[in-house]
């Protein structure tokens, strides 16, 4: 099974906000397995029209899972696989 991947966006020059979510990302480590990805965006980039506003954003497999906080645990939840389920 293929890990998640985690973009953890933020401004090129960071943000106080930037650093309290990359800690919590970095503490999601220790009990999570999932690729990071972090990107540094400035104005005239890819994603700056979409999330400049909304820094930190956090993507799980490309979909806007956080903007501005989040937790270990919320991303450790967010993380987990959903269960499939069974009709019979």
């Amino acid at each position: 099974m293929k890990k998640p991947l985690v973009q953890f966006i933020t401004k090129e020059d960071g943000c106080s906000l930037c650093d309290e979510a990359f800690a919590e990302i970095e503490s999601a480590q220790d009990y999570a397995d999932f690729d990071l990805d972090i990107v540094k965006i400035r104005p005239g980039d890819e994603y700056w029209d979409l999330y400049w506003d909304k820094i930190p954003v956090i993507l799980i497999n490309g979909k806007v899972a956080f903007t501005y906080r989040t937790t270990r645990d919320s991303l450790i939840r967010k993380l987990k696989p959903k269960p499939a389920w069974k009709f019979w």
